[in-house]
């Protein structure tokens, strides 16, 4: 049975986590608390502790310092920090400390178990191997059932760079790990991601069917002696193949292409894999470097196989996106024109000729957001008002991805954006409706009554006498107030000159604006940003 420990200041925390995780599920026979860095220590200076769950925020000893002193003290305990903030500082400390898993609070019990039973997976195997390389008895029998272990193991290390790359430290490695190859063999590797699941999965119906895409490549590798499957980051795998000749590139490419076919069919999955090129057995963390970042730059095409020898860098002149117009639809409430508009733009990627790359896509996703962001503002929202907190922090990694789910993401975050904009304005009054208006117009010179009674779809009278009776000012006087309060605030917090905010501020004769701004505020222009920069 393991022990468990649970570290966090918020009680209710703690006893959220010891009622919702099946402990016993885990084969987690005690589970204690604490609530500061100091009664952790003092529980594992009496208690033996497995695996720790800590936030990271908390007073007196952040959950950081706790891990550093666990690591130092006791480092076969395992640490997942659970914490609310998904600030990157932390999270990269937390990979320092070489933590378990970082999960965000509220982490769903169910993914919070996952995490825990990979962690004593994890903790189990390496003591069972452990145990193998530190005894003698029965070496050969014992030898024989952990040597595909050992291998993974060897294979591991390499690709991790935790291995010398001299060769006499490598044959030494692969002594170890009982493999065999010949002198100066070249190795083919071929990294294989799934870039899409047909249907939702469990993170553990995914990982039971990665187990069984490893498998499936597995036995398509028997017919190729000394080839083996090495599990990477993220579900990946890399298939590396010793190989004396040159392979035969349209018999590699059809048998690639025949395994992406029966991954669409049988394990209902979107896959591509990448060939680099014969390398000897140091060479292969530099390809498997080059063969990801094939990968990361392929964002426009799914269940393809690409050959690292025929795959030129071709650049590629994207128009950019015309951002100034859709943000004007977007406050004009066009929806359908927006969303044809942005669609079309998208898509036209795709008839490039040197297809686009992972950059570009980040590049537009940020300029978008952008957008959006300032069309939001322009109405008076902030964005944590209008969208979900994981639609733009946990969606990111799988958005930029592929253009495929960009798309798919731009058009809901746009739905989004355009309902609560539309509700706001179906709730404003008339009034409200003109004063907006206004606000957004403020630096047109010649706007004018009937400008505003047409926008809010009004009869300029009518608009007239109901907006000095909600407001108690006359419209002409609102307008005039609004364009002196915008030329103060930019009087008092930037640097443009006055006849710069004079026109911004709808005022296109100087002293005309230099009269009106005086008798409204006592002071003119000048001398009312000498007073601001003095306060």
């Amino acid at each position: 049975m393991y022990q468990a420990l649970i570290v966090d200041d918020e009680v209710h925390a703690v006893r959220g986590l010891q009622a919702g995780v099946r402990w016993e599920r885990l084969n987690v026979g005690s589970v204690y608390t604490a609530h500061s860095l100091k009664q952790a220590q003092e529980v594992f200076q009496s208690k033996q502790v497995h695996v720790m769950v800590c936030d990271i925020e908390m007073p007196q000893g952040t959950g950081l310092e706790l891990t550093a002193w666990v690591k130092e003290h006791y480092p076969g305990t395992e640490t997942i920090f659970l914490t609310c903030h998904s600030d990157f500082g932390f999270a990269k400390q937390a990979i320092q400390l070489d933590s378990f898993d970082y999960l965000l609070k509220p982490a769903d019990y169910s993914e919070l178990e996952s995490v825990i039973a990979r962690a004593l997976g994890k903790m189990a195997k390496e003591r069972e191997l452990r145990s193998f390389e530190e005894t003698h008895h029965h070496y050969k029998k014992l030898w024989e059932s952990h040597q595909p272990v050992v291998a993974e193991r060897f294979w591991q290390d390499l690709i991790q760079r935790k291995i010398p790359s001299n060769p006499q430290s490598l044959c030494g490695h692969l002594h170890k790990a009982g493999l065999d190859y010949p002198e100066g063999v070249l190795f083919l590797p071929i990294y294989t991601r799934v870039q899409r699941w047909h249907k939702e999965l469990s993170e553990r119906d995914q990982r039971i069917m990665e187990y069984a895409l490893r498998n499936v490549l597995q036995e398509t590798m028997k017919s190729a002696p000394g080839s083996a499957v090495i599990p990477v980051s993220g579900g990946s795998l890399l298939t590396v193949v010793p190989l004396n000749q040159p392979a035969d590139e349209s018999k590699l490419r059809a048998n690639c292409d025949a395994f992406i076919q029966n991954c669409n069919q049988y394990l209902f999955c979107d896959i591509s894999c990448y060939v680099g090129d014969r390398v000897l057995l140091n060479g292969l963390p530099d390809m498997l470097r080059s063969l990801k970042q094939l990968d990361e730059n392929n964002v426009t095409q799914i269940n393809r196989t690409f050959i690292l020898s025929e795959t030129k860098k071709c650049g590629s002149r994207l128009d950019p996106a015309p951002l100034g117009d859709w943000a004007e639809w977007m406050k004009q409430g066009a929806r359908d024109k927006l969303k044809e508009q942005v669609a079309k733009y998208l898509e036209s990627w795709k008839a490039l000729k040197g297809g686009i790359d992972a950059q570009a896509l980040h590049a537009f996703y940020q300029d978008f957001l952008q957008m959006i962001f300032f069309s939001l503002q322009s109405k008076g929202l902030q964005a944590n008002q209008v969208f979900a907190q994981n639609l733009l922090t946990d969606k990111p990694e799988s958005v930029l991805r592929s253009l495929s789910s960009l798309q798919e993401w731009v058009g809901y975050v746009l739905d989004i954006a355009m309902n609560r904009i539309h509700s706001i304005e179906e709730n404003l009054s008339v009034v409200d409706k003109a004063k907006r208006f206004i606000a957004e117009q403020i630096g047109e010179q010649d706007l004018s009554r009937e400008d505003i009674a047409s926008h809010v779809y009004l009869n300029p009278d009518y608009l007239t006498r109901i907006f000095k009776k909600e407001t108690g000012m006359s419209l002409s006087d609102y307008l005039q107030t609004s364009r002196i309060d915008y030329a103060k605030e930019l009087l008092a917090n930037t640097g443009q000159s006055v006849s710069d905010i004079a026109v911004a501020s709808g005022y296109s004769n100087l002293s005309y604006f230099s009269t009106i701004f005086k008798k409204a505020t006592g002071v003119n222009p000048v001398d009312y940003r000498k007073r601001a920069q003095q306060n």
